[in-house]
């Protein structure tokens, strides 16, 4: 991917931060460059740079915090088990609104479109597993406190929720602090 940095793009070159690492280098704010040169010149393309000198690119496996960041593959919408974050022994199961990365914003299930109670969490280190989880493992599935009262019946709640919806995989949650859980208990 080519980028390259246009002077006459560029509002109030004085405060651009370019102008200032420039000017810093040299002393003046001049730019030391070859006659007939211009900022549109520079730009870089690692591409021809790999071709050119026969390189190969490093593997994607070597930035794994890149990895993780863009390539979660979680997705809006599915939902997972959670634990609950006024009562940590108890789970229960949440939506993803939205992702940042390794970052996830849930949403408790039951609290509809209420964004109140929406809280982030890191799938590296948080408390996550797929639906289902409690009940193969024997863990207490109940609604945060705030929401108790909502519904007389969470079980048919539940059912009418999560029919239709997508859950996320247990491969998603792989390598996550929940197979350090499970594999120590």
């Amino acid at each position: 991917m080519e980028s390259t940095l246009s002077a006459s793009n560029m509002q109030d070159p004085s405060s651009s931060p370019l102008e200032k690492c420039l000017g810093s280098a040299n002393g003046n704010g001049d730019l030391d460059s070859e006659e007939g040169s211009s900022l549109e010149e520079t730009g870089f393309n690692w591409g021809e740079y790999l071709e050119e000198t026969g390189a190969s690119a490093a593997p994607h496996t070597s930035f794994k915090h890149v990895e993780i960041s863009i390539q979660s593959n979680f997705q809006p919408g599915m939902k997972l088990e959670v634990a609950n974050k006024n009562n940590p022994d108890t789970y229960w199961v949440a939506t993803i609104i939205t992702t940042c990365g390794q970052l996830l914003l849930l949403r408790y299930c039951g609290y509809g479109e209420d964004r109140r109670a929406d809280f982030w969490c890191d799938v590296v280190i948080a408390d996550l597993h797929p639906v289902g989880w409690c009940t193969q493992n024997n863990k207490v599935l109940m609604p945060p406190d705030a929401i108790k009262e909502k519904y007389t019946d969470w079980t048919e709640f539940l059912i009418r929720d999560l029919t239709g919806s997508r859950t996320a995989p247990a491969n998603l949650l792989e390598g996550t602090s929940t197979s350090w859980l499970v594999s120590r208990e």
